[in-house]
């Protein structure tokens, strides 16, 4: 049983879910799956800022609750990348990288999502090359660090 607050943003938010899933790239892109991806986390903020239950809303929807928890968590969060140009890092370069972003992992997370916040701004490493050195397929979580990394910067936590 759900309560009404949510059934009426089940009914908001229903209709966008298969076009944001396919809002990939920088978030400030013109396509309408980005615009129903913004739409989406909007909502979503909207939302939990009315007291609805993140983890009530991610059942009803069969989303999963880590997925709209980042979207919401970092809704307010700039996405600084369009500063960015390409990477013109060596081979070297980028192992030197991983091996600095393995360090920081086996220390902590704070200093893990810190020094993927160096590589990519102040070394201008690509974290598409930085997943691969790690194993990894996707960067999304690695962005997900960074962001969280600012987030706490900002927030003095």
């Amino acid at each position: 049983m759900t309560d009404e607050l949510t059934e009426k943003y089940i009914e908001k938010l229903r209709p966008l879910i298969e076009l944001a899933k396919k809002a990939n790239g920088l978030r400030t892109q013109n396509t309408p799956q980005h615009e129903a991806s913004r739409e989406y986390t909007r909502l979503l903020v909207e939302y939990k800022d009315s007291g609805g239950s993140l983890t009530v809303l991610a059942k009803e929807l069969g989303v999963a609750y880590s997925g709209i928890r980042r979207r919401v968590y970092l809704a307010d969060t700039a996405d600084e990348s369009t500063k960015l140009r390409r990477s013109h890092a060596t081979e070297e370069e980028v192992a030197a990288a991983v091996a600095r972003v393995k360090r920081a992992k086996a220390v902590g997370v704070r200093q893990y999502h810190e020094q993927l916040s160096i590589e990519y701004y102040r070394n201008g490493i690509s974290l598409g090359k930085i997943a691969r050195g790690l194993g990894i397929t996707n960067s999304s979580p690695l962005y997900y660090g960074i962001h969280r990394h600012k987030r706490r910067q900002d927030t003095g936590r």
